[in-house]
């Protein structure tokens, strides 16, 4: 190994541990900043395993004000960065690049190696800040029956790219364990039909409904009479 070679592998790895030790800010400045570095990192490293370990701070610093600050435009911003870099669509003032597709498709390798994917991958921790969102619209202004029909379609989940719609039936299932009665009782149909209707062409979404599916099997729930 060459001693440039050697040299730069340290300045990486010393910038990266000093990175990791400095706590995560939450003005909307700082999540840009995050998102920024994120997508700056697909011109700057050399491997996919480099990407992943080097983008897992700021990363972990969007998910961390998405899903735990209270304050609304905090949220906002930290939603819709995590959003572009998951392969959302284009909005005024924002255009996806290059950039943008090369860490979706490390979003989404990390989402196919995860190993629990329902609570501990980064489309899991989107899905518990759009909860967390939702619930706090919903609470105390408008009725459960008003609130269930906020909720992501199917349609609209079949539309979605494969981060955005596993992410949307994650929501699905915490509705379906926060509801009750017939609010409860529609979600269930909802999923069912996902779960029939999700193609196993659609990787991570199969995946996701499968599992969702699997959970709510206990006690057992019927496919037929939906």
């Amino acid at each position: 190994m060459s001693l440039k070679i050697a040299y730069y592998m340290f300045a990486t790895l010393l910038a990266t541990f000093a990175f990791a030790e400095t706590p995560c800010k939450d003005q909307p400045e700082d999540l840009y900043f995050y998102q920024d570095q994120i997508l700056a990192l697909s011109k700057k490293v050399s491997t996919a395993t480099e990407l992943k370990q080097q983008m897992a701070r700021p990363l972990g610093c969007l998910l961390e004000a998405y899903k735990t600050n209270d304050d609304f435009l905090t949220q906002y911003v930290a939603g819709s960065c995590l959003q572009r870099l998951m392969g959302g669509p284009e909005i005024v003032g924002f255009k996806k690049t290059r950039k943008h597709e090369i860490i979706y498709e490390s979003l989404f390798n990390l989402q196919l190696s995860s190993g629990d994917i329902l609570t501990k991958s980064e489309v899991a921790a989107l899905a518990s800040g759009k909860w967390m969102e939702y619930i706090k619209f919903c609470r105390g202004t408008v009725t459960e029956e008003l609130c269930k029909e906020l909720l992501p379609t199917n349609e609209r989940i079949k539309q979605q790219n494969e981060l955005l719609g596993a992410t949307s039936m994650l929501v699905l299932k915490s509705a379906y364990l926060h509801f009750s009665g017939d609010a409860k009782n529609q979600v269930l149909a909802q999923i069912k039909r996902l779960y029939q209707e999700t193609s196993r062409s659609s990787v991570i979404k199969r995946r996701v409904i499968e599992e969702i599916y699997k959970d709510l099997q206990n006690p057992p729930i019927e496919l037929r009479g939906s």
